[in-house]
Formats: C-alpha cells, structure tokens, sequence
C-alpha cells in the first residue's frame, strides 16, 4: 500500500537523534516508494529532506498555534496526505488539530518526559522507542497499550561500506587512546561526569573527543581548561563516520536517555561502548557482553569503564563485535522500516473493517 506520508518534527538538526531518525524515515520511505514530504520550523539539516520539505517557523511557537495548523492543513490538502506522522508533543498536538477524516495520525515518543498536559499522545497510534518509553506512556500518560507499538529508532545500514571501516580521516596517534562521545551538551546527557572521570584518569595519553552543541558547552569548555583536560569539543557535523573511524571507544554518560542513535552507531561501526544503567542504553546492553554499564554520575565507576576498555583489547573487541551483530540483527533500517510499514497499513485495514 502505497501512502502519502507528511512527517512533522521541531529543529531539524545534524546534533539531534530526533532529526536522525526522522531523516532516516524520509529516506527509506520514499525508497519504498511513498509519497513523503517534511513539515518543520527550521534546522541546519534541511538538505536531508531535499525538495520535500515545508519550513514553517511559526510552528516553535504556541503563540502560533492557530497559524500553524491552518498552514498544516494546507500542506495536508495540497499533497493528500493520507498519513500525519508527528516527532514530538507539541507538534502531536498540532498534527492531531488538523480537520478532517481522510487522514491517520502517528507519533513516536522519543523522549521520557514527567510533565503531563492532558492533550498528550492523542494519534491513533505511538510508537515508543524502548520498553522505557512505553513504560512512560503506561503509567504516567494513561495511553492504551493497544495503541502503542515498541518499535526502536535506528540506524543506517548504508553508512558503513565493507573494507573502509578502517580508514582513519583524522590525525590518530597510535599511542592515544581516544574516546568519542556525540549529541547535545543538555544536563540529560551529563557530560560534566565524564570530564570529572578524565580529571580522575589524569592521563595525557587519553583523549576525548566531544561532538554537539548546547547551552552547557561553555562550562564543560572551562571545567575541562582548568583541569587542563586532554579534551577537543567539537561542533556539530554533517557525518560522523571519521570520527567513528578513529575513535578506540564510545561512551554516554547519561542520566536519561530512551534509546540513544549515537549508541547504537556506536555498534555500528564496531566500536566498543560504555554507557550509563539507565533506560534504553541497559535495553541493549549487557553488562560484559555487548559493553560495559556503570551507575549515572559517578565518575570513578566511568573512570574504571574506561581503564577496562582500554587495558583489555581482547574483551573490548569481543564486546564490540557483539553488540555490531546485534546492531545489525535489531536496529537498522533493514529490521525496523518493514515493522513502521506494518503499523501504518494495520491502521487503514482496521478503518476498513470498522466501515
């Protein structure tokens, strides 16, 4: 069944997990031969979505409630959208304003939140991206459990090539053990407990490269000058496979995190990865097998992770290979854009039946 699919999502962003996924949405639907078109107030990415793609920067603001859902409905009218499939709550709620009764509405719940508005999760259907996020759906928001889907976000099979795993594009020194980490600088992610674990490791011979952009750059940037950190922040890029490429291992340090993209690329190009015990980040990893877990702010227990993967090569690359296979088993576009597909075409066969 081929659809008309409008996807609607905030920030549109090359830093964002968000605007990953839904980039990626954009590119295997239309493979699949979908009509599909983006509505979004802006980003640094549009190009991803090439000429299918709406800007309406009065959708940021809910002062513009009214405007943007009239220019939605336009979008809906104009290209007969038969499938509205929205990316955060807000734009839920603008998705699920749109008249008419031609239309399905889908969101996913990319996020764990705890405030709750009671116009929340409304589309006939949600996909949560982690048994954490269902979880949120179930007892914080009330959702139906018939209405939601687990169905993880994923990553990009196309991005790696055979044989060019190990080409190294930066200037790696083969006596330095480098770490990467990538996403936004926002107190979920924590950064500040990994810069206080390279306080603690205090070797030069360390390096730790951080990718994004957000309002606590500037104090994770002094914290790691005045510990004189051997640390390099880095803005936000349109491709992080060079970075992937020469990194020795990968970390989050997380205090919430439904299903991170940047771990699960982690597993796609091999790399060994450690990450914080909480939410969707302990839904695939197993302790010693597919990586290492340690408790959220405790920069000793991060210390000692690091340490781990950097003086035992054997267990390292055994973890890492583990976790590519089940990368590549679970969590790309191959295994998870036949289940959207499924879910879409399950909601017109039940509009059929009801009539």
């Amino acid at each position: 069944m081929k659809l008309r699919i409008l996807h609607i999502t905030p920030d549109f962003n090359y830093v964002d997990g968000r605007s990953y996924y839904v980039s990626l949405l954009l590119k295997y639907q239309k493979k699949s031969g979908h009509f599909v078109h983006l509505a979004t107030n802006g980003g640094d990415s549009l190009e991803r979505a090439g000429n299918d793609v709406s800007v309406i920067p009065a959708m940021s603001s809910r002062y513009s409630f009214v405007s943007s859902v009239s220019k939605l409905t336009g979008l809906v009218k104009q290209y007969k959208i038969d499938t509205i499939h929205s990316h955060h709550r807000y734009y839920e709620l603008l998705a699920n304003s749109i008249p008419g009764k031609n239309h399905k509405t889908v969101s996913t719940a990319l996020s764990i939140v705890d405030k709750r508005y009671f116009v929340d999760y409304k589309s006939d259907k949600i996909i949560a991206v982690s048994n954490a996020v269902k979880e949120m759906l179930l007892k914080k928001f009330d959702v139906k459990e018939n209405r939601i889907e687990i169905i993880p976000n994923f990553v990009d099979s196309e991005e790696i090539q055979t044989g060019n795993q190990n080409q190294v594009e930066l200037s790696h020194k083969k006596n330095t053990f480098t770490i990467l980490s990538a996403g936004r600088f926002h107190p979920e992610k924590d950064r500040m407990t990994l810069l206080k674990a390279m306080a603690l490791l205090n070797e030069r011979n360390i390096k730790l490269i951080l990718i994004g952009d957000g309002d606590e750059e500037t104090s994770l940037r002094k914290f790691a000058n005045e510990k004189k950190l051997n640390v390099e922040f880095i803005a936000s890029q349109t491709n992080l496979k060079k970075y992937f490429n020469t990194a020795d291992m990968c970390i989050l340090t997380s205090v919430r995190d439904p299903l991170p993209s940047f771990m699960l690329q982690s597993g796609l190009y091999g790399k060994p990865f450690a990450g914080s015990n909480i939410d969707g980040i302990a839904e695939v990893i197993t302790n010693g097998i597919t990586g290492i877990l340690f408790p959220a702010k405790d920069e000793k227990s991060v210390a000692e992770a690091i340490s781990y993967l950097m003086t035992n090569p054997g267990d390292s690359n055994t973890m890492a290979g583990n976790l590519h296979k089940l990368i590549m088993r679970d969590y790309t576009d191959k295994a998870v854009i036949p289940k959207i597909e499924k879910l879409y075409n399950s909601m017109f066969e039940l509009s059929r039946t009801k009539s």
